[in-house]
């Protein structure tokens, strides 16, 4: 990526960090006359619409960064903000689709698990994300009173509607 590509991106960052939207919006579609196909601008640009809360305007932005080839932590970064999008604006399957698909690709992500969960929840898959989270929760905690009921909380994390028969 070109120096001054890269420097205008941190500068939008900058911005957007200092909740100077618009002024950041600016700047990254200026850069998208100049990069129509470049991946990160694509990426950043969908961003800057989804912090503005135009979360309809950033999912094309979103797609078109992925379709573009955009990889490693902007691609992370760019597929759970598009299930946050899609969820957000009620495409709940979408959502559970994108956020499935990311979970793939980076199984180590609590944060996918997180919105997949809530994504499942907004698609009446209530078990499905109650054990998601609690899954999320032991492999997170470090909290000693939970961790010392780490097996019978995993247990019933595949168990969730069982209850002892006298």
């Amino acid at each position: 990526m070109d120096s001054n590509k890269l420097e205008t991106i941190e500068k939008a960052k900058d911005l957007r960090a200092a909740d100077e939207l618009e002024d950041s919006q600016e700047l990254l579609l200026s850069l998208l006359d100049s990069y129509p196909d470049d991946p990160v601008v694509l990426f950043e640009v969908g961003g800057s619409y989804d912090v503005m809360g135009y979360e309809e305007d950033a999912i094309p932005f979103y797609n078109q960064a992925i379709d573009a080839g955009l990889e490693g932590p902007e691609l992370l970064e760019c597929l759970i903000c598009l299930g946050i999008s899609q969820r957000a604006i009620g495409d709940i399957q979408e959502a559970v689709d994108v956020l499935e698909s990311a979970r793939d690709q980076f199984p180590e992500d609590s944060a996918i698990k997180a919105f997949l969960a809530l994504a499942y929840y907004s698609d009446d898959r209530f078990e499905d994300a109650f054990q998601l989270l609690l899954e999320l929760l032991l492999a997170t905690t470090k909290d000693e009173q939970l961790l010392a009921y780490s097996d019978t909380l995993d247990y019933y994390r595949e168990n969730l509607d069982e209850v002892w028969e006298d």
